[in-house]
């Protein structure tokens, strides 16, 4: 799938962007230059949950190929409130890197996670967003995204040194009716 979107820093020209499953030799870029390397065994601990098909994984690339985009969905939880397996699934990590933001490539993202949901047969998405993310909270909301608990948005993981972080980030459980 691939659409014609113009980034902020180039020309008047319009550039094509692919939206596409995630593939293994995806996984250094996905750390954006060393700004998410932190978060490189998540990485592939997504991947081997691809590989399971426990989770499904798109990136947005520009025509060079380079990475611009991203999100993962997870199919079933633990907490069947955010995914069940069969009904509901939970959106997490989409990002989009900041030079190509608000040019409609979450949006896109976005649609293509509802449109592969609504072929499995899932009427419902959830997802959860930092309170004091103003814009994704925006995007969520106007893609018809309803804030339906608060989550306290406590999360650990191994960083790339196999150091365990703990992440605290108030958030907002979104939901969404397919």
């Amino acid at each position: 799938m691939e659409e014609s979107i113009r980034n902020s820093t180039e020309s008047d020209v319009a550039e094509p962007i692919i939206i596409r499953p995630l593939q293994r030799t995806d996984l250094p870029a996905l750390e954006w230059d060393g700004e998410y390397l932190h978060f490189r065994n998540v990485f592939a601990d997504v991947y081997k949950k691809v590989e399971k098909g426990a989770v499904k994984a798109w990136v947005a690339v520009s025509r060079e190929g380079r990475m611009i985009g991203q999100v993962f969905l997870q199919l079933s939880s633990d907490r069947r409130e955010l995914a069940d397996g069969w009904n509901r699934a939970y959106l997490y990590s989409l990002r989009v890197r900041q030079s190509w933001q608000n040019q409609g490539i979450g949006s896109r993202l976005m649609d293509v996670v509802e449109e592969d949901l609504h072929k499995m047969g899932y009427t419902r998405v959830t997802l959860n967003v930092a309170r004091d993310n103003h814009g994704a909270i925006r995007l969520y909301s106007r893609l018809g995204y309803q804030i339906v608990a608060e989550e306290p948005g406590v999360w650990s993981y191994p960083d790339h040194n196999g150091v365990w972080c703990t992440v605290s980030e108030p958030s907002w459980r979104m939901e969404k009716k397919l």
